[in-house]
């Protein structure tokens, strides 16, 4: 793969553009191979320096990667299409190899073949995932499937990036950190390479925190995207906390080890241990499990981890922060012996497999989360299978641990050392 400017040579660019521009009709050439390009245009007229994305725009166009329009416009606002965004990618890689195209409305004269063929020889385009054999070039990008292309470009540039995307597309523990992931509008295939563009802060979500996966993108968004998929390109996997704290998750149902100062000892297990596993309250409450154990740190003046703003409320929780105190937030599934509250049940049990303090409300709201509407009424009943969320705090102080063990003996054991 080369590497470099990203520039397509001027000269060559500037043929094809004139002999594109015999063959179709003006109304039809895409901006993307506009005569404006070969000039090598980086500032546009619907682009003042105010514009949020402005660097972005002059840095991308520098680069050769995105051009405006023949009239002196780039159209921030603009959706981008298939075709666009395959020609962008293939530009950031700016390699030799292709794969010939069989989508059935792609053909060799199309203007964005060549860069489709190399999205198929990088692996950023997968025939597989388009039906009837059409490739659809005028369709808008989704953010789904942007971050599905993204990803896998990607784990072309590293394969550790495709392992991520491999770990949490078979794990059925995988919790992704937007509100489609409980309340749906999110394709699950999607949900792996949605959780590598979060993880590394590729793509983010809106004010709400919902990620919109059907949603379209902008040009100008755009030009972000690609300057921030080139950076990353030269970082590993592992150099992403919010990616590592996915992957633990998806690998061991916690993320204890990534974002807090918690370690296993080397005879000791995990969560991994015990979860699912059935724990009978000590006294005799009920039958519990642990599905997951997500932690967040609330330990200074501001929450961190990617799970921080799916779980944690800063404004209505001000009191859990600079107070030394990690958050863990555990999903449970209960099978109560009787009618019991959320405060029934927290009595005299293992303190890792019960806990009477709620999700904050906004935020089961907000991500579709199942939690106990309240704390005192009897919100159990009597054999029925509960699976919910609830909190509890965790010391980060050397010396302090964290366990618990299911009935058939298996345990979990994290401690902070001296």
């Amino acid at each position: 793969m080369k590497r470099g400017t990203f520039r397509k040579n001027s000269n060559k660019l500037l043929l094809a553009t004139l002999a594109l521009a015999v063959a179709t009709p003006v109304y039809a050439i895409p901006a993307t191979y506009s005569v404006a390009e070969a000039a090598t245009k980086t500032t546009f007229k619907d682009v003042p320096k105010s514009h949020w994305a402005y660097e972005s725009i002059k840095q991308v166009a520098e680069k050769g990667l995105v051009a405006g329009y023949s009239d002196g416009t780039y159209k921030p606002s603009a959706q981008v299409t298939r075709a666009e965004f395959a020609t962008f990618l293939s530009r950031v890689f700016d390699g030799n190899d292709r794969t010939p195209s069989k989508f059935s409305d792609v053909g060799a004269s199309h203007w964005a073949n060549d860069a489709i063929q190399e999205g198929l020889a990088v692996g950023f385009i997968k025939a597989s995932d388009f039906s009837n054999n059409r490739f659809e070039p005028n369709k808008a990008m989704t953010r789904g499937e942007m971050s599905r292309w993204l990803a896998n470009g990607l784990a072309h540039a590293n394969a550790d990036y495709g392992k991520a995307i491999e770990e949490m597309a078979n794990s059925s523990l995988t919790l992704i950190p937007i509100p489609e992931f409980y309340g749906g509008g999110v394709n699950k295939k999607d949900l792996p390479y949605i959780g590598v563009a979060l993880g590394t802060g590729l793509l983010s979500g809106y004010e709400d925190f919902t990620f919109k996966p059907n949603g379209n993108t902008t040009r100008a968004e755009v030009a972000t995207i690609l300057i921030r998929f080139m950076d990353i390109m030269k970082n590993a996997p592992s150099e992403f906390t919010g990616l590592n704290e996915l992957r633990e998750v998806a690998n061991t149902g916690t993320n204890i080890l990534s974002i807090s100062n918690f370690k296993k000892s080397q005879n000791s297990s995990g969560f991994e241990a015990v979860l699912g596993k059935k724990h009978t309250h000590l006294n005799n409450t009920g039958v519990a499990t642990i599905e997951r154990a997500i932690v967040v740190d609330t330990t200074g003046s501001k929450a961190k981890g990617i799970y921080k703003d799916m779980f944690f409320n800063e404004i209505s929780e001000p009191y859990s922060l600079n107070k030394n105190f990690y958050r863990v937030f555990y999903e449970y599934t209960l099978v109560p012996s009787h009618d019991v509250s959320l405060n029934g049940i927290a009595n005299g049990a293992d303190k890792s497999y019960v806990s009477s303090m709620r999700v904050d409300k906004s935020k089961s709201e907000n991500f579709n989360i199942v939690t106990p509407k309240n704390v005192m009424d009897n919100v159990f009943k009597k054999g029925e299978k509960n699976q919910y969320w609830a909190q509890n705090g965790l010391l980060n102080k050397p010396g302090h641990s964290l366990e618990g063990r299911a009935d058939d003996g298996s345990r979990f054991y994290y401690s902070i050392p001296e």
